[in-house]
């Protein structure tokens, strides 16, 4: 919502969740629906699970031996394992392609690999996208945008408010980071830990103090990070260090 109208939203939060902003990333992560994405999930992969037996049943359009079958049925029940298995902390995968309509590569390369047909897996691959997809729009995203409209009418935001476009100098780009909470610390994705501002100071300060107490022990002697070249000065002189360059020198 802040990012698409920033005039009328504010800095308004999820309405899920009340904690952390709107974005395409955050209803995918957002604590209060990850009950949901489960229920997405295993919802998904049962009724492709019917479809791909439905398919199975007319050899016209599905011809598979028995070990390829069952290849194609275990295929589709791991698809969501990381969503509904013991650890529900993590989402749902590929899911920002998938509620965009794009089918991820690397499991279309491995279906294609057990049916060997371009338009079978063609036509398995878009059937479970539109199961997936009016899945996540029946269970997710309808009973947001209910929560959407009833906020508006409480503040008064109406319709034709929604229509006028704002000029481009107006308009407010919000980008967030996705984070996951372990351990009362958050992280990004890739486990990075994410310092708060204070925490940043902190360090800041600290290498700031660290360099100072440096250069008053070893007086005009240069200091330098081991992996770039600083430049410092000392009496008057400029002096350089970096890595492959030697020792200092004077200019």
């Amino acid at each position: 919502m802040k990012e698409r109208r920033y005039d009328l939203y504010g800095d308004v939060k999820c309405r899920m969740c009340l904690e952390e902003n709107e974005d395409d990333d955050h209803i995918i992560y957002c604590q209060q629906l990850r009950d949901k994405w489960l229920v997405v999930a295993n919802n998904t992969r049962y009724k492709c699970d019917q479809m791909l037996k439905d398919l199975l049943s007319q050899e016209k359009y599905l011809q598979l031996n028995q070990e390829d079958t069952q290849q194609l049925l275990l295929w589709n029940r791991k698809f969501f394992v990381h969503t509904t298995d013991s650890n529900q902390e993590l989402p749902i995968p590929h899911a920002q392609l998938m509620i965009k309509n794009f089918f991820p590569k690397e499991k279309y390369r491995e279906i294609k690999l057990i049916v060997k047909s371009e338009k079978a897996t063609l036509t398995i691959t878009t059937l479970l996208l539109e199961i997936f997809v009016n899945e996540f729009y029946r269970i997710i995203w309808q009973p947001r945008c209910n929560l959407i409209t009833e906020w508006e009418r409480i503040k008064g935001i109406k319709k034709q408010d929604l229509r006028k476009k704002i000029p481009a100098h107006q308009h407010i780009t919000y980008e967030r980071t996705p984070t996951q909470q372990i351990d009362g610390a958050t992280y990004d994705l890739k486990g990075r830990k994410i310092l708060k501002h204070s925490e940043q100071w902190s360090i800041a300060l600290g290498k700031t103090r660290q360099y100072i107490d440096q250069f008053i022990r070893e007086g005009n002697r240069v200091i330098w990070k081991e992996d770039i070249g600083e430049f410092y000065i000392g009496d008057g002189r400029a002096q350089e260090q970096s890595i492959g360059w030697g020792t200092g020198s004077e200019f």
